[in-house]
């Protein structure tokens, strides 16, 4: 049963023109901006595809922020996985800003990397603002109802106990674990607020869907970088799992969003600035 919220984002998608430029020069821009660094600055290392990553999530937000420029409305967006996001980037920046245990081993690693994180972190904070502040008057507070505090808590105190060790400094390991786990978990409001209202507005479910890209370079350097760990490891390392069964529970709750996300994509709505319907039957 489509709710009111729905209604309010049906009226959103209305309002954009069939294909919105601003959006095609985002993706454009980020996939020449990063094939240009691809080549030209990490001289294609595979470690560069861990500076891939943090770009996609950079388009993510800048595709959240264009929508609230566009529609003046932050309608179909949570603001706790906001919340999770920024401290997601809050702990990875206290580690990668000192130490470089997991920083691409290319010259993207020297400063690029941080350089993209904290335009993330600006851009999520602007969102933050523009959901509590600006225009918090179209905020759907009332399906953004997860309980995220003891999410934190959680990844905190798994963060302690599971943990690899690349900075061969336990506390800034943990700090850069604490951000992967609430990498983890961060999507999971989002996903359930969407499910609650039954649709997700365009430029929302292109945010959702840039993450997973975002997910999908970080496991895939993680895979390897992983692995590694574990050689050097005695014995079994827990590290090295937690890494790897992070990433798989990222695609596994993003997995249900994709094939809607997808099948948009076919339909054209997403190029009509349509609302994406979205199943009923997430469990979160």
């Amino acid at each position: 049963m489509m709710l009111q919220g729905a209604s309010a984002m049906e009226v959103t998608g209305k309002r954009v023109s069939n294909v919105d430029p601003k959006m095609i020069v985002a993706y454009i821009g980020c996939a020449f901006l990063m094939g240009s660094v691809f080549h030209q600055v990490a001289e294609q290392e595979f470690s560069s595809v861990l500076t891939m990553s943090v770009f996609a999530q950079c388009l993510a937000f800048v595709l959240i922020g264009m929508q609230i420029n566009n529609a003046k409305s932050v309608a179909g967006i949570s603001g706790k996985t906001m919340i999770l996001q920024a401290l997601a980037l809050c702990f990875r920046l206290s580690s990668t800003l000192f130490l470089d245990g997991y920083l691409p081993l290319d010259k993207t690693g020297d400063m690029m990397y941080q350089i993209v994180d904290v335009a993330s972190l600006l851009m999520v904070l602007h969102i933050l603002q523009c959901i509590y502040k600006t225009h918090k008057h179209s905020y759907d507070q009332e399906f953004d109802t997860m309980d995220v505090k003891n999410m934190v808590i959680g990844c905190v105190a798994l963060a302690v106990v599971i943990h690899p060790d690349l900075n061969d400094w336990a506390a800034f390991d943990i700090i850069w674990t604490v951000s992967l786990y609430l990498d983890t978990v961060a999507m999971l409001p989002q996903l359930f607020m969407s499910n609650k209202i039954g649709k997700v507005p365009a430029y929302c479910s292109h945010y959702i869907a840039a993450t997973l890209v975002s997910r999908a370079f970080s496991a895939w350097f993680w895979f390897y970088g992983a692995e590694n760990i574990a050689r050097v490891s005695e014995g079994f390392s827990y590290g090295a799992a937690g890494i790897i069964v992070a990433h798989l529970l990222q695609f596994l709750f993003l997995a249900d969003f994709g094939y809607y996300y997808l099948k948009a994509c076919f339909s054209g709505a997403l190029c009509k600035c349509e609302p994406v319907e979205v199943s009923n039957t997430i469990e979160i």
